[in-house]
């Protein structure tokens, strides 16, 4: 999955209005491209949106996340970012999806990522630019093959990290 994620990062500058500092994201919807591969990836990741959906409290009309159906879920968009030493995501949130996700693809061995939190998954720090000057609520450490679920609305970013390569697989889902 590496490889050929790696194939599709053709493009050497991120793309203006994009999260990315120090890598590139891919410019189309991955998991909707005809690689078998990326067709089985993409089963996999959406049996485990399901288990996650199944276990969420019961709706809730009042609050943003467990007021929407259920019933359907489908890729809003989807997306592969892969930084480089020194490389982040700036905090931002996703409007237009319910859940977001983080899987991780590759990683540096831990002694060339830094010392943590660097390349951690952080959740809740709004962008610098607002001046809020608010701390995360929580930061994950990556690991290959780890699946992060999210509210879309929430603010997430990454902390840069030392050395080597982070390639990550990332989609929004919609109700349907």
């Amino acid at each position: 999955l590496a490889d050929l994620l790696r194939c599709l990062h053709a493009f050497q500058l991120p793309y203006a209005e994009q999260s990315v500092r120090g890598g590139t994201q891919t410019d189309r919807s991955v998991l909707l491209r005809h690689e078998p591969l990326l067709q089985r990836t993409r089963e996999a990741l959406l049996d485990a949106v399901r288990d996650y959906v199944a276990a969420l409290p019961a709706p809730d009309p009042a609050h943003p996340l467990l007021a929407r159906p259920r019933d359907t879920l489908l890729i809003g968009g989807s997306w592969s970012v892969r930084l480089a030493a020194g490389g982040f995501n700036v905090a931002h949130s996703h409007p237009r999806g319910w859940i977001s996700s983080a899987f991780y693809v590759s990683l540096p061995e831990p002694e060339a990522m830094g010392p943590a939190p660097a390349g951690h998954f952080q959740f809740g720090a709004p962008p610098v630019e607002l001046g809020l000057d608010l701390a995360p609520y929580a930061t994950i450490a990556p690991r290959v093959g780890h699946l992060v679920l999210f509210p879309s609305t929430l603010w997430h970013g990454t902390v840069p990290f030392a050395a080597g390569e982070r390639l990550n697989l990332a989609f929004d889902v919609v109700p349907g």
